[in-house]
């Protein structure tokens, strides 16, 4: 599989999905694949300044700002508040299944879970999503994840001029964006003389705050050098310039919230789903967990870090269930399709198909099925670099990617230790999918809850 093109109504895109031009398109040619993309006809103050929006200049100023929240100290430091959203939440959730006998409905349990967890590492709320459903920035999450595919084809059909007439700007409902920025605003605005002690994802923002006499950032977001990066090294050191401005705070908090909540608790649902279809895969795990945690059922983050089985786990269900669909890049001049003799014209979207590949037989033997033993330290090798990307790779990579494997692994691990999942009446095999523009998500998902003790 090498490429082939589609249209996306009158415009061509080229999709992608041989290992050595992804390489060449997120890594080592990374800085020409610089354009804004847009998927829509127009765009959002909002949305347009997320990290994964933005380009150039801009994007390398705001990735040096953001990222200081990621680190591997602050992810440690977050450690026992992700644990008391395990045991004091969702384990609590569980053990009623358990105790009623009573189904247990995946993605709404796992989204309280995320919610709660993503509330009090990034904006430093206590919530119990399951028992305060009405809290401010409970309720506003949950319209987040319908995402009408009528809105996505309107957006990328209609005019920017007819789009606006009827205030349709984003993919996300427009209302719900509002209500989730003016909750952040709350925020600032009651944290702005705690700035310094805060340690939550936001602190780590606002202390990169333009002053109020400070010119706003100069990206040269809208020039002909900016479609293309300046030479410099991808180190901590990248840019000089690492100040944002409120909207750009703003936005990164929307991001955050959204896909936080959103995609871990897609991750986990599917997790548990397979292990539930998958008894004696279940089982290993258990045994590996019961082996590494004390006398207390307490786990460090390093041992965390080092169960191999738990990692495989984890990455078996992201290739078969987890990650955007695809990726898409735009050149910001002609750029040669590896040995294909293609010369893809500045400004031609490239996706890179992301689903596809995690389910190519070629890559992946038996790739429909269940396997984590192929991710295993002894069998890893045999998986062709840049053929599972589920944070992407390269420069561009996820930011949070070890914030949100840590926050995976220590709920699995707690919750695993106390329970076991098996196949209910109720569940579906295979489940049912949600109608959703980028990414796989389960609308429904039932398990019976048995606990083990």
């Amino acid at each position: 599989m090498y490429y082939t093109s589609i249209f996306e109504g009158s415009r061509p895109i080229i999709q992608v999905g041989d290992p050595e031009i992804i390489k060449q398109v997120l890594v080592e040619d990374f800085r020409l694949f610089n354009t804004k993309i847009r998927i829509t006809n127009v765009g959002h103050p909002i949305i347009d300044r997320m990290l994964v929006s933005v380009r150039g200049e801009q994007w390398r100023r705001m990735r040096a700002a953001v990222q200081p929240a990621f680190t591997t100290a602050r992810t440690r430091r977050h450690y026992p508040l992700v644990r008391q959203c395990v045991t004091e939440q969702l384990v609590s959730v569980l053990e009623g299944y358990a105790r009623e006998g009573q189904p247990c409905e995946l993605k709404r349990t796992f989204g309280c879970y995320s919610l709660s967890v993503i509330n009090r590492s990034a904006f430093g709320i206590v919530t119990d999503p399951h028992s305060q459903p009405r809290h401010p920035f409970v309720r506003t999450a949950w319209p987040l994840i319908v995402l009408p595919v009528w809105k996505l084809l309107a957006l990328q059909v209609l005019s920017g001029r007819v789009l606006k007439a009827f205030g349709l700007t984003s993919i996300f409902n427009e209302k719900t964006i509002d209500n989730i920025c003016d909750n952040l605003k709350g925020v600032l605005k009651a944290r702005e003389r705690l700035v310094e002690k805060s340690n939550d994802f936001l602190g780590v923002f606002m202390r990169s705050k333009l002053g109020p006499n400070e010119p706003e950032p100069n990206d040269d977001i809208e020039g002909e050098n900016s479609l293309e990066m300046k030479e410099k090294t991808f180190d901590n050191n990248m840019s000089d310039n690492k100040k944002l401005t409120e909207e750009e705070i703003l936005a990164q908090g929307f991001f955050i919230y959204f896909t936080a909540f959103d995609q871990i608790s897609n991750v986990l649902s599917f997790c548990v789903y397979e292990l539930a279809l998958n008894p004696d895969v279940q089982h290993r795990l258990y045994e590996e967990i019961a082996a590494a945690v004390d006398a207390d059922g307490e786990i460090g983050y390093d041992e965390l870090c080092r169960l191999p089985l738990l990692d495989a786990v984890i990455s078996e269900t992201q290739r078969l269930h987890g990650g955007p669909i695809k990726y898409r890049r735009i050149p910001g001049r002609e750029f040669p399709l590896g040995d294909t003799g293609i010369v893809v014209p500045k400004g031609q979207p490239i996706e890179i198909l992301v689903y596809a590949i995690h389910h190519s037989e070629e890559y992946f033997p038996n790739a429909l099925q269940f396997i984590p033993d192929r991710f295993l330290p002894e069998n890893r090798h045999n998986i062709k670099p840049y053929t599972f990307m589920p944070f992407s790779t390269g420069p561009r990579v996820c930011v949070g990617m070890a914030f949100a494997l840590m926050e995976l692994k220590l709920a699995l691990v707690h919750v695993l230790r106390r329970f076991r999942f098996a196949v209910h009446k109720d569940t579906k095999v295979p489940p049912i999918i949600k109608t959703h523009p980028v990414m796989k998500a389960p609308k429904t998902m039932y398990l019976s809850v048995e606990a083990r003790d």
